[in-house]
């Protein structure tokens, strides 16, 4: 399996490794980086003779044990036998069938040395230990627990892994890599043989947290490693929810990076996966595919989300796949907000999120296909076309219509998902998008953070100042033809230079140009109504001092035909999606609590492209060429989780 690997040198690779030449105590090993790695002044190598680390670049760390070695001592012992007699191994990750023991206890405790306690011992109860000197000159504990033993039992302890030997004479700590719990080495010695009480519980990830023992290797699995129960889990504790990790280590300014160091240290590292291609993620489903009430959390933007969705779909059939959460990293974060999960990343609410996710609710969210086909104009909407574009005479075409030979067009012709789970929009917000997209691939040095972003999306808007400042001379109808249910609605888009298509209550970096706010399923209360319909009065006199006296008003068709004269609440599930349009002036206003034009509620809707046009699906921007037609049918639904609200 390739997730999460890469190579430094000819002889190691970096990240979890997939191979057959795995070992349950493999390390995970990842350049040094002293930005997100934890503090070290010794290699790990137990003869190395460089006594300090001075150049950290020679040297690459244990994401999981957080050990650091020198990358030239790994090259050498890599085929030793026993290698841990070289190197200390690092907790493990998954069982072997080929060697494993069908009476071995499993939960131990996992211990790693520490100089000194943070928190109090879980044995006794203190940071230190007093200590008084005998007569021989030796030292012993005053607050000695329970019994004495004079060593640590090989049965309760699986490995106890030091840094090197000097370290084992000074150090007088110890910390599990699973649970985080502290203890002194010479409490733990004294622990009876086999007293359960003192088995890893796995701390506050113990719902999430996939132990090792229930991956296990198996020569017949395409991947080798299968994840399942084994005989003493519980099937009936529900609050059990093994967590698979998507992370897109680009998102958000690039600090996926630090999440993905971060998760390896407080997880399994074989739950977690680096968004790299579609094979991955699959890769990553059929593992756990055997795990009951397992879940997943998706480290990324929209755009990220889109695409793990996008998979599921494919993989699982409608509400049978693991439901879905998220780590908001992108700019826009709309499923995110609307889900509950936030609008924005930030690292102290990580641990926090990670605990939520085993109390979140599941609930459908609708997921829609398009698909694309080639039509013919006919001479009607020829003479329709020239007809609507008689008024462009002061500006033409839009930038985004004529010149459709620029290399941000060029390069993304096509979609990479052909499902969307947020929205769809056409023309100015979507031209302005695929430029922002194509810069950030060119460079995507200079995108590295959300608020950047934002200044630099800002900056993009400005060279389409052109289309902005003439708003009222022209609009999408001599480009398009909009049909919803059957209905051609194409007069509905009069002074309108956006359009979308809304699946949920959330576009455009928590903006909610249909109903203003972002409402649950309960009723909505006598005072919210009151300020809704005061904010409808305002929304409705701001327009009419704006905008010129033909200009046409939602809920209403130009002919009348297909009027809206009850708008429903929304709802991610209801099988039916929003079509509203957005003037320029609109685009900015629906940031300020206005809303667009509503056009229809609809199951099925079908746009016919007069002319190329850029279009923005889920984060991800692509543009289309003339004389092709997008039908967008509903595709059945894909489990999410709403964040509980406390």
């Amino acid at each position: 399996m390739s997730s999460s690997v890469m190579k430094l040198e000819p002889a190691l690779q970096l990240g979890v490794d997939w191979s057959d030449r795995a070992h349950p105590t493999s390390h995970c090993w990842l350049s040094y980086c002293s930005k997100t790695s934890l503090p070290a002044s010794r290699c790990a190598y137990l003869s190395c003779t460089i006594s300090e680390i001075m150049n950290m670049e020679t040297c690459v760390e244990c994401g999981s044990c957080t050990i650091v070695i020198h990358i030239d001592h790994i090259i050498n012992v890599e085929n030793v036998a026993n290698i841990h007699n070289y190197i200390p191994p690092c907790r493990p990750s998954f069982s072997d069938t080929a060697t494993a023991d069908d009476h071995i206890e499993h939960d131990h405790h996992y211990w790693s040395s520490i100089s000194k306690l943070l928190k109090p011992c879980m044995l006794c109860k203190r940071k230190t230990l007093l200590r008084m000197v005998t007569k021989d000159n030796t030292r012993t504990s005053t607050s000695a627990p329970l019994t004495s033993a004079s060593h640590i039992n090989a049965k309760t302890v699986n490995i106890l892994k030091y840094s090197n030997k000097d370290f084992l004479k000074t150090s007088s700590s110890l910390q599990c890599l699973w649970c985080f719990k502290s203890c002194h080495k010479q409490c733990w010695e004294i622990i009876s043989d086999g007293n359960k009480q003192y088995k890893c519980d796995y701390g506050k990830f113990k719902n999430i947290i996939v132990h090792p023992q229930w991956l296990q290797r198996f020569s017949s699995h395409p991947v080798r490693i299968c994840a399942r129960f084994c005989d003493d889990v519980d099937e009936s504790n529900t609050s059990v929810t093994p967590l698979i990790v998507f992370i897109n280590k680009i998102s958000g300014g690039r600090k996926g990076e630090s999440i993905y160091r971060r998760l390896l240290r407080l997880l399994n590292p074989r739950q977690i996966f680096l968004l790299e291609n579609n094979d991955n993620i699959k890769q990553a489903l059929s593992i756990y595919s055997s795990l009951r009430n397992t879940r997943i959390s998706i480290c990324g933007g929209d755009g990220s989300v889109g695409w793990v969705l996008n998979v599921l779909a494919e993989t699982c059939s409608s509400l049978n796949n693991p439901p879905v959460s998220i780590c908001p990293l992108g700019t826009g974060n709309d499923l995110s907000r609307v889900l509950g999960w936030g609008r924005c990343y930030s690292a102290k609410q990580l641990l926090t999120m990670l605990q939520q996710v085993s109390d979140a609710q599941p609930i459908p969210l609708d997921r829609w296909q398009i698909t694309f086909e080639p039509w013919t104009i006919s001479d009607t909407t020829e003479r329709v076309r020239n007809a609507c574009g008689c008024f462009c005479s002061l500006l033409d075409h839009p930038k985004f219509v004529d010149q459709t030979n620029r290399p941000s067009y060029q390069n993304h012709q096509a979609p990479l998902n052909t499902r969307f789970t947020n929205y769809l929009s056409f023309g100015l917000d979507a031209a302005v998008v695929l430029d922002f997209h194509d810069k950030r691939i060119r460079d995507p040095s200079r995108f590295t953070s959300p608020f950047k972003n934002k200044l630099i999306y800002l900056s993009i808007s400005r060279t389409y100042f052109r289309e902005f400042a003439l708003w009222r001379a022209w609009d999408l109808r001599p480009y398009m033809r909009l049909i919803c249910d059957g209905n051609d609605l194409t007069d509905s888009i009069r002074h309108c230079h956006t359009i979308v298509l809304l699946n949920i209550p959330s576009y455009g970096s928590g903006t909610h140009p249909w109903s203003r706010r972002l409402s649950s399923k309960a009723l909505t209360t006598p005072n919210r109504q009151n300020q809704s319909d005061r904010l409808d009065q305002i929304s409705r006199n701001t327009s009419d001092s704006m905008f010129p006296s033909d200009y046409v008003h939602d809920e209403y068709d130009q002919t009348g035909s297909y009027a809206i004269n009850s708008i429903r609440r929304q709802d991610i599930s209801d099988q039916k999606i929003e079509v509203f349009g957005l003037d320029s002036i609109q685009m900015a206003l629906i940031h300020a609590g206005f809303r667009g034009r509503r056009i229809a509620q609809c199951s099925e809707v079908r746009i016919e492209l007069i002319r190329s046009m850029p279009v923005h699906m889920d984060g991800e921007p692509f543009y289309l060429p003339e004389s092709i037609a997008i039908n967008v049918t509903h595709a059945g639904q894909v489990l999410v989780l709403r964040k509980q609200q406390r």
